[in-house]
């Protein structure tokens, strides 16, 4: 008979793994990845409120980085709507449009 142990205690034929613990491997390898979202100061805030104030009244095109988990994202585009209330703007680009919540923006530059 071969050897049923090797050398990491266990039986040969038992090297396989669920897809239940195999996800978690996964998501657990991609948190390590996740970045904070930085925190802008009073005068960052001033200059993403100006573009976005010029873009929405004047209809300039302005770039926008927004926070995202693992990367952030950079869109060009312009300012359709802004909703106070919900604390967001309706962002038009490539043809497509998005609402970008406020606390989202890191910068903005017409």
């Amino acid at each position: 008979m071969s050897k049923r142990l090797e050398g990491n205690g266990l039986y040969e034929s038992m090297r396989m793994i669920i897809p239940q613990h195999k996800e978690a491997v996964i998501k657990q390898a991609q948190e390590i990845h996740r970045r904070k979202k930085p925190n802008l100061d009073e005068q960052q805030w001033e200059t993403v409120e100006r573009a976005i104030g010029e873009s929405l009244n004047e209809h300039a095109t302005i770039t926008l980085q927004v926070y995202g988990p693992f990367e952030n994202k950079e869109l060009r585009g312009i300012v359709e709507s802004a909703n106070i209330y919900r604390q967001e703007i309706k962002f038009i680009f490539d043809g497509e449009w998005e609402w970008i919540k406020f606390e989202n923006i890191i910068s903005a530059e017409v």
